[in-house]
């Protein structure tokens, strides 16, 4: 299964390369346009540093989750139009900006309770190396399970935030090894968008990752709904036949040979 999705990203973000560069810009100039009122505001003082954090984050969200409408049609084998994004900023805006000031809060939290602990470990205080190890595994879960906030957020639309948040961890906590696999791939990701100066794959390339694992890996639950026998059994839980799943998806994608990328007409 993880190999087709790897394959599918791939031919998604290849035949969307214009939308995700676009909104990647869109977000890059929101961006930029906070990093400089947050070094003015940590002219003031931390605190007006601290809140002009957590606003961007939200704000940058809100475009995240705009643009997750549109990595929703791409996932269903669809083609998203450019209307679709204002559309989509106008109902999730709310959903986005919140999520990202919980993210700002979180973020400023962790760092600087990281970085007072990092100091106390390397005075000598083992308290502290406890306290460093504590935050460093506490916030690897948590990025491992919001991995699946926006997906859920755009697949499950009766999902309320309270649902999203709890059903991000229970995803997580039952497919571990998957969500680890996604974070070194989002982290791949990540690292390739810097010599691209993040115009691609970028956030909204990371987006429309974190979608299509999950929409994939929702299978699953649709069939062990199917088959109690196997929902309720930990050794039988486990063999899923994704290849019977996913079929209407590979054929939906096709062969996708190279040279289809580089010359579409043949």
């Amino acid at each position: 299964m993880f190999k087709f999705f790897l394959k599918k990203n791939f031919c998604d973000g290849w035949d969307n390369l214009f939308s995700i560069l676009l909104s990647n810009l869109l977000f890059i100039a929101l961006f930029a346009g906070s990093f400089f009122l947050i070094r003015f505001a940590a002219t003031i003082n931390l605190l007006a540093m601290f809140a002009v954090i957590i606003v961007a984050t939200g704000l940058l969200m809100s475009l995240v989750f705009a643009w997750g409408a549109i990595a929703r049609k791409i996932a269903d084998f669809n083609t998203p139009s450019i209307s679709l994004f204002f559309r989509s900023l106008k109902e999730s805006w709310k959903t986005g900006f919140i999520f990202g000031l919980l993210l700002g809060v979180f973020v400023i939290f962790i760092t600087t309770a990281f970085s007072y602990y990092l100091r106390m470990a390397f005075s000598g205080k083992s308290i502290g190396l406890f306290f460093v190890s504590v935050i460093a595994f506490f916030t690897l879960v948590c990025v491992m399970a919001m991995q699946w906030f926006l997906p859920l957020y755009f697949l499950q639309e009766t999902n309320t935030f309270a649902k999203c948040f709890r059903k991000s961890f229970i995803i997580f906590f039952d497919n571990a090894g998957f969500s680890f696999l996604m974070l070194l791939y989002n982290l791949f990701l990540f690292l390739l968008s810097f010599p691209l100066f993040f115009m691609l794959p970028g956030v909204n390339g990371i987006t429309l990752s974190n979608m299509n694992a999950l929409r994939l890996r929702l299978y699953k639950y649709d069939w062990l709904e199917e088959h109690p026998d196997y929902e309720n059994d930990r050794d039988k839980r486990a063999d899923v036949p994704w290849d019977q799943l996913i079929a209407d998806d590979k054929e939906s994608l096709g062969e996708r040979k190279l040279l289809s990328f580089i010359f579409p007409w043949k």
